[in-house]
Formats: structure tokens, C-alpha cells, sequence
């Protein structure tokens, strides 16, 4: 969509025609209008020419700035993309160890109840052997008193 459109620019009408909106075109020449009579206040008595170009290079300048910037913006993103990428790596290879340890952790568990019940077996047999000790502790006891009774009556 071509627009044209007349401008003052330092005093001084212009039409433009170009592709942008007519208040995109107003809004660039009031910006040439403005930094030129910004120079000019500083530049003293100069040709209209002079006053173009010291512009321009002016403009031009805060362009290459911007692009800089654009450039500066462009690199920070890229590193904030593989640091994002990075972390995103971090966080499934977190997600995958957590994993692998709540798997280690239940077989654990069940081996822990393996263990637990086979402690139980093992008391309660131990339990039967000092039972059974008890006993033969209490038969020795008798056939001593026993042994000596018929020790006695011989």
C-alpha cells in the first residue's frame, strides 16, 4: 500500500511516497525535522546541505547503535535459548535420577520387609533354642539329682 504524503522538514515541504502508513511517514519526517533543528542549535550558521548531511550521519549513527543493540539482543536470546536448553536437559536428567532412586528406594523397602520377616523367623527360632536349652538345662538338673540319689543309696 503505497502513501503520499507532504511534509515540512526544517521548514521546507516535501512529498514522499513510499510503502509505509501515512502516519508512519509523518512520524520519520518529524523525527529528520526534529534532530535537524536539534544539530542546527548546535552547529551555529551552516548550509541547509551541511545541515542534511551532519543529520544523516547523525541518524545514521544512532542507527548502527540500534543495531548493535538488535545484535546484542539477538546473542543474549541465543544464550538464554541454550541456557533454557541446558536447564530443560538438567531438569530431565533430574526428573530421571528421582526416578531411578523412588525405584531404588520401594525395592529397598521390599527388601527391607524380606529382611524384617526373615529377623521375625530367625527370633522366634531363637526362641525355640533357648527353649529347648532351658530344657535340657532343667533334665540335666534332674538326672544330676537323680545320679546322686541313686549315688547316695548304693
Amino acid at each position: 500500500m503505497d502513501s503520499k504524503v507532504t511534509v515540512k522538514i526544517y521548514g521546507q515541504d516535501y512529498t514522499i511516497l513510499g510503502e509505509k502508513t501515512e502516519e508512519e511517514i509523518v512520524r520519520i519526517a518529524e523525527y529528520v525535522d526534529n534532530k535537524m533543528n536539534l544539530i542546527s542549535r548546535f552547529s551555529g550558521e551552516v548550509s541547509n546541505g551541511t545541515l542534511g548531511i551532519l543529520s544523516a550521519i547523525n541518524i545514521t549513527e544512532e542507527y548502527f547503535d540500534a543495531l548493535a543493540q538488535a545484535e546484542a539482543a539477538r546473542t543474549a536470546k541465543a544464550q538464554v535459548e541454550n541456557d533454557c536448553k541446558a536447564y530443560q536437559k538438567m531438569w530431565e536428567d533430574t526428573k530421571k535420577s528421582f526416578n531411578q532412586f523412588k525405584e531404588n528406594l520401594s525395592g529397598m523397602k521390599e527388601q527391607e520387609k524380606l529382611y524384617e520377616d526373615r529377623l521375625k523367623e530367625l527370633a522366634a527360632k531363637c526362641n525355640e533354642y533357648e527353649n529347648s536349652f532351658f530344657d535340657l538345662q532343667m533334665e540335666n538338673i534332674r538326672l544330676k539329682s537323680e545320679l546322686e540319689k541313686y549315688l547316695k543309696n548304693k
